[in-house]
């Protein structure tokens, strides 16, 4: 990869780093596995961590799973624009994607990825309170149990969801002795172009 990002074929270098996203989904301490979103509230970005659970390079979509109690489904209800943003501190190589996001609730591809799910990632949703909720004490989980009862994953199941989001654009920096780079790629228009740093 940086190889590919030394050259100047921006072209191939897109190609790449969808490659690499694609790979990161995987491989748990891939640099690109977790990743930071933002989203809007009130005229204001809110931003935290999740995990990249999948990756279509062909429609250029991303995932993750979230809880649909959670903010960021309220924030994304009012305005579908969610921010990405990876980096590789080996490659020193920070990505920005910029996508309109959809919710998947009770659905086929809600069903899919809770299907695929490990039970230590069902268990997550398993909280009585909802994701921001005031609470008298943390609500510890134990996400390494082996005997649940159905119930409580019917529960959790209730809560679960999928944001799948669409990218409109992505803009790249690598950082690098030999010179330092940025690129732009307009999914819309189809314009790949250099950016000033």
């Amino acid at each position: 990869m940086r190889e590919t990002l030394l050259g100047n074929d921006l072209i191939e270098i897109e190609k790449q780093i969808w490659l690499l996203l694609q790979q990161s989904v995987k491989t748990a301490k891939s640099p690109f596995h977790q990743a930071y979103v933002a989203t809007i509230s009130n005229n204001f970005p809110e931003q935290r961590t999740v995990v990249l659970r999948n990756i279509n390079i062909e429609e250029k979509k991303l995932r993750f799973h979230t809880d649909i109690r959670s903010e960021k489904i309220e924030h994304l209800n009012h305005n579908s624009s969610l921010s990405w943003l990876f980096y590789d501190a080996e490659l020193k190589l920070q990505l920005r994607i910029y996508t309109k996001a959809e919710i998947h609730y009770n659905d086929e591809i809600a069903d899919m990825a809770w299907n695929n799910s490990r039970l230590a990632s069902r268990m997550c949703y398993t909280t009585k309170a909802k994701s921001g909720s005031i609470i008298a004490e943390p609500e510890v989980i134990d996400v390494n149990q082996k005997d649940v009862e159905s119930e409580l994953l019917d529960f959790a199941r209730k809560n679960f969801c999928v944001v799948e989001s669409k990218a409109f654009a992505m803009d790249f920096v690598f950082l690098n002795a030999k010179g330092n780079k940025r690129g732009y790629f307009d999914y819309s228009t189809e314009d790949f172009h250099w950016r000033q740093i």
